[in-house]
């Protein structure tokens, strides 16, 4: 009797190569939310420490409230509107996806006053470190 490597599993052999991908596949609804609401609060202290013309204001409590409504418009309204413009995303080879990005971050900026964006040079690298973020 032989016995066949751990690798060779049936349900294993599909992912063997991707263990990121194995791990958010165990992952939860729920559990990959609060990654992403971490993740965009960590995207958003970058932004505001490293880049001039991006703002919180109020601490901590504006920083998880603001990656709270990034997570929501980014899971709610983010497939949507991809959805909606796949050609211009299709025929600008994915740069189409910036200009969403960019609407989103604007759209935070502005549901929340404490958010302050002063310029679309600023808008455009937030929205950069804010995509990187919700690649993972």
């Amino acid at each position: 009797m032989s016995r066949k490597h751990i690798s060779e599993h049936p349900a294993l052999a599909k992912n063997k190569h991707s263990c990121y991908s194995q791990i958010i596949g165990m992952m939860g609804i729920g559990t990959k939310f609060i990654v992403k609401v971490l993740l965009n609060g960590l995207g958003l202290y970058l932004a505001s420490a490293y880049i001039p013309g991006f703002h919180l204001y109020g601490g901590i409590k504006t920083l998880a409230i603001s990656a709270v409504l990034l997570a929501l418009l980014y899971t709610v309204i983010r497939p949507f509107l991809r959805l909606i413009t796949a050609p211009l995303v299709w025929v600008t080879f994915g740069l189409f996806n910036i200009a969403i990005n960019m609407a989103l971050l604007w759209g935070a900026d502005l549901a929340l006053r404490e958010l302050e964006i002063e310029n679309i040079t600023t808008l455009f690298y937030v929205s950069l470190i804010i995509a990187i973020v919700n690649i993972f």
